[in-house]
């Protein structure tokens, strides 16, 4: 899973597309995170903070909601941020809904449209607020879901890694570009537990870990340069994130999870 806005070389095109994680599923879940920010790869002693997760499975696809909430010491005392994203993702991941909302001290920022991928790949994010605008979405376009459903798929097949193109709505820009990399939980996460009430989510279920950097493709295309941000992840293999990073520049957070229940999954024709 890929944490708000914030927390997305040669790019899977055609190949990538036709090839869309559509068998691997993901669990409908609640899940709680505690958060904890970062210099320099080191806690900074700022109040521990929170992240909430939910992904609710339709008979069309999925339905997520997330919240982050940090406060940070500043030179007036303390800060508190929170953001918000609603979104919907078919299952095909042609067709995303989203809303994301920033608030900071007395400053607030709502980004919501939707992006649609034709039969080709090809498509188009469309924008309400702010009202007018739009970014074309090239072949090769992942969304949020599609992305974890396909770093799920390639870990599964015994892949170490691939690049696509990722859009997540957060701005009106065009999509990233994304490197991920699967490799080996480290020694120090390999214990990171399931919290108590969510056995029946992790039984049998393997632990994956990846590693994604994520650039500006403009910036890129003019000659690679230093990713916008960087996350790292270790997540079971039906999605349920235990824990995770986001890193950008000499600051971040690093958040493991404290809470996790199952949510129902619907009844389909």
């Amino acid at each position: 899973m890929l944490i708000a806005r914030s927390m997305t070389s040669a790019l899977l095109l055609a190949a990538l597309a036709a090839v869309p994680a559509a068998a691997q599923e993901l669990a409908p879940h609640r899940a709680v995170y505690a958060v904890t920010t970062l210099e320099r790869g080191k806690p900074n002693g700022d109040p521990p903070g929170t992240y909430a997760y939910e992904i609710k499975l339709t008979c069309e696809g999925y339905v997520v909601h997330q919240r982050l909430r940090l406060e940070t010491t500043g030179p007036r005392g303390v800060v508190a941020s929170e953001q918000q994203s609603q979104m919907t993702e078919t299952r095909d991941g042609k067709k995303l809904h989203f809303e994301h909302i920033n608030n900071s001290g007395r400053q607030s920022n709502v980004v919501k449209g939707e992006a649609l991928l034709g039969d080709d790949r090809r498509g188009e994010a469309r924008f309400s607020d702010p009202e007018g605008q739009s970014v074309a979405l090239p072949v090769g376009t992942l969304f949020p879901l599609a992305i974890a459903r396909e770093t799920i798929r390639q870990a599964k097949a015994g892949e170490t890694g691939f690049d696509a193109l990722f859009f997540f709505g957060e701005k009106v820009k065009p999509p990233q570009s994304v490197n991920v990399v699967i490799g080996k939980i480290p020694r120090r996460l390999n214990e990171v537990k399931i919290p108590e009430g969510g056995e029946q989510l992790a039984d049998g279920r393997a632990r994956i870990y990846y590693r994604a950097g994520f650039f500006d493709t403009q910036a890129k295309g003019q000659g690679g340069g230093e990713p916008a941000f960087e996350m790292s992840s270790v997540t079971l293999d039906n999605g349920v994130e235990l824990y995770g990073t986001h890193e950008e520049g000499e600051t971040g957070i690093e958040y493991r999870i404290t809470r996790l229940e199952p949510l129902p999954k619907p009844e389909c024709n």
